[in-house]
């Protein structure tokens, strides 16, 4: 027969193995519950990424004041579209209609409408979908590296006149007018001399109010060593699609590793580096949403 102390040492013993086990339980319990909460997080994460970041596009607005704006111009509404890489018949229906109820009075499009060979329908819709954007004083556009001979035919089809290495003048109200310059960044060399011949010609107004439009956006530099401009717009660079707090852009694309945006003040000329609409590369975005940007320019007086 055990003793009263052997009892009491075995009852110690059961409750110190039923202590052990409850604290396992409690361990397994949290293990469980953190897997559980990371497979959640994850799942939201790549959902977020994939299925709302990349189709909830924004509107970007913005006011600039500019000294040599003529005063037929003041009030100007600008549009900036970029990077369509059409897929999404939904989304591109939503664009248009954005752009469409703010009255923009120049549309310009900085490259890059297609990624892949479009179907027969798909092409209807887009040329469907894009002949409805209206803009009074012109609808531009300049060619991205994944624009081919379609691409251009669906632009020049929907109304966008292509500007490869050259310029127009575009008046409104009034004599004095302002120059657009597009580049051509989707092949090499670039004929800059060619783009800025504006500044070359007899009689030419050194001071005129300039906007430079080009596709991937680390050309600006070398741009800008020909003559300086007051506005300058581009896209590619999606603004690295994946952005984090402190960290670099997840994607760098060629010629979009200096400036990937959204905005830098080069001496005198504004520069705004569109996120585009859509993806290339990799279907996601984090914190760099697709967007258009809506410019507003007004005299400074």
């Amino acid at each position: 027969m055990k003793s009263r102390e052997e009892l009491n040492q075995e009852k110690q013993e059961e409750i110190i193995k039923e202590q052990r086990r409850e604290a396992q339980k409690k361990v397994v319990k949290r293990i469980v519950k953190i897997f559980l909460f990371l497979f959640v997080f994850v799942f939201l994460v790549c959902f977020y990424i994939t299925k709302i970041g990349t189709v909830h596009f924004i509107v970007q607005e913005e006011t600039l004041s500019f000294e040599n704006l003529p005063e037929s111009f003041d009030g100007l509404k600008v549009i900036q579209f970029s990077d369509l890489h059409y897929e999404d018949q939904n989304l591109l229906k939503k664009v248009v209609a954005a752009i469409n109820q703010r009255h923009p009075d120049l549309l310009l499009f900085t490259g890059d409408l297609v990624s892949d060979d479009l179907t027969t329908e798909d092409r209807s819709v887009l040329v469907e979908e894009l002949k409805k954007l209206d803009a009074p004083l012109g609808k531009y556009a300049v060619l991205g590296e994944e624009d081919q001979e379609e691409a251009k035919s669906i632009l020049v089809d929907c109304g966008f006149s292509i500007l490869a290495d050259n310029y127009e003048l575009i008046y409104r109200n009034g004599l004095d007018p302002i120059l657009l310059i597009g580049l051509d960044t989707s092949k090499e060399p670039i004929n800059y001399s060619q783009a800025f011949q504006y500044y070359s010609i007899d009689g030419h107004d050194e001071n005129i109010f300039s906007i430079l439009m080009l596709h991937k956006p680390d050309y600006i530099d070398e741009a800008l060593t020909n003559h300086s401009v007051n506005f300058a717009l581009a896209g590619h660079s999606h603004l690295g699609q994946v952005r984090l707090p402190l960290l670099p852009p997840f994607v760098k694309k060629d010629h979009a590793e200096k400036y990937i945006g959204p905005y830098y003040e080069i001496n005198n000329t504004k520069f705004y580096v569109s996120s585009g609409i859509g993806t290339s590369d990799y279907p996601y975005r984090f914190m760099a949403r697709p967007s258009i940007n809506f410019f507003r320019l007004t005299k400074k007086t």
